[in-house]
């Protein structure tokens, strides 16, 4: 087992939990993500380097929807 990947997991985890109580929205949306692209690439035998891979494609898929979500809302 890679203990750096499951560490880089768990951290990455604590990342989007933290960052969805700072846009308050459910933890849930973005951890529970967070965590299956972890497991699917640790369970298929990827290292670390791609668990951080895999969180960095989280991190611009969940930009790119915010940047689209939020583009007709009137936030004044």
């Amino acid at each position: 087992m890679d203990y750096v990947a499951l560490a880089v997991a768990i951290a990455s985890a604590v990342f989007w939990y933290r960052g969805a109580e700072t846009e308050k929205i459910s933890p849930l949306l973005w951890v529970g993500p967070s965590i299956g692209i972890s497991a699917v690439i640790i369970g298929f035998g990827g290292g670390w380097i791609a668990a951080l891979i895999g969180q960095a494609v989280l991190f611009v898929a969940i930009t790119a929807y915010r940047a689209f979500a939020d583009k007709g809302k009137d936030n004044t």
